[in-house]
């Protein structure tokens, strides 16, 4: 999600564009907001779980890319100033968004229990919902120590592919028993913790067991990076990057977004929905030349992803002062019209942001 602009292919871009749109779709209603939704609605939001996918599948095909992996002390700094340093400013913004939110709608229960987990505000990025993605990707950077050694090893292409497998089965066997990272509670491994006893102990292992599923999460995708680059250097078909190889990714994505939670386990369909858009993104690349409303849409992706619950309350607030039956139930037609309306949004005030690059330096990673 977040990488070089040197780097950037206008294929991805677009690509992220989409998944960026995704992630406000998902956050455009949902069970939390005390309304009835229907199962057709349920249904589809659940078509847009992609984002975060993807947004690991890009991360490490740009980590990567390069033939010699950098793992020198400027790297991890630039690491802080991407990742670290917009996590604490918008967790902070999101503290004050929602404390006032709370003061003004004379909600103290609610004010109150926005600072009860102090750990899950400083690690987990409990002070809104999507910020978690941030140390999570953090915690997946630590692969590129097995990434590098598996690269410098000259491990087959057969060899990675058994590797990703393992990883997407471990995967799945955590999901099935419960031991995924549940993020409303900030916890992950919750077979294991219920025995740890409380005090320092437990705040020590709840940390360590949370950042161990996060790196078992994104193993997939680093695995996954390291075979793209194979197929992508040696295989004469992806070098000629056709528009026909390019819609048949295209296609892919879409069957596998769509109905693929019918025959796939969770785990691998979340790995090859985000791998089949990241090729449909680079194979497309030289269909986007010179578009600077992708160029656009690409750069202000990780934004978008960051200030659009914001910006999507705030056009709620006004939608529904003018359609209020779009609050009395979750319905397609209400998560369309808060998504599109809160993303055009999100992506105005993100493009005027980013025109300050000591702003977007430091709250967007640029």
């Amino acid at each position: 999600m977040i990488a070089d602009r040197r780097t950037r292919l206008l294929g991805i871009d677009l690509c992220r564009g989409v998944a960026a749109y995704a992630v406000v779709l998902v956050h455009s209603g949902d069970e939390t907001w005390g309304v009835p939704i229907s199962d057709v609605a349920i249904q589809f939001r659940l078509m847009f779980y992609f984002a975060v996918p993807f947004f690991l599948a890009t991360a490490f095909y740009f980590l990567t890319r390069k033939p010699t992996i950098d793992l020198s002390p400027k790297f991890w700094r630039s690491r802080v100033q991407r990742i670290v340093i917009p996590y604490v400013i918008w967790s902070v913004i999101y503290l004050i968004v929602r404390s006032l939110f709370f003061l003004v709608a004379d909600k103290p229960d609610r004010l109150s229990g926005l600072f009860q987990d102090p750990l899950a505000l400083v690690f987990f990025g409990s002070a809104s919902f999507q910020l978690y993605f941030l140390p999570l990707l953090l915690a997946g950077t630590s692969l590129l120590v097995v990434v590098k050694y598996l690269s410098e090893h000259k491990v087959g292409l057969l060899a990675l592919v058994v590797l990703i497998s393992i990883s997407i089965a471990i995967n799945g066997i955590i999901d099935a028993t419960g031991n995924g990272f549940q993020l409303g509670e900030g916890i992950a491994f919750s077979s294991i913790l219920q025995w740890v006893p409380k005090g320092v102990t437990y705040a020590i292992s709840r940390v360590m067991l949370v950042e161990l599923a996060w790196i078992i999460r994104c193993l997939p995708y680093a695995l996954g990076a390291l075979i793209l680059h194979h197929l992508l250097n040696r295989l004469e078909v992806f070098q000629n990057r056709s528009k026909r190889l390019t819609f048949l990714f295209i296609g892919l994505f879409l069957i596998t977004a769509t109905i693929g939670k019918v025959w796939l386990p969770h785990s691998l369909q979340d790995v090859l929905v985000a791998y089949f858009l990241l090729i449909a993104g680079i194979l497309g690349s030289n269909s986007l030349k010179d578009n600077k409303f992708v160029a656009s849409l690409g750069a202000c992706s990780f934004g978008i992803y960051l200030i659009h619950p914001i910006p999507m309350n705030f056009v709620k607030g006004l939608i529904v002062k003018v359609f209020p039956t779009l609050s009395q139930q979750v319905s397609i037609a209400s998560m369309l019209t808060f998504s599109v309306s809160g993303f055009l949004l999100s992506w105005l005030f993100v493009s005027f942001l980013n025109r300050n690059k000591m702003i977007a330096k430091y709250i967007f990673g640029s």
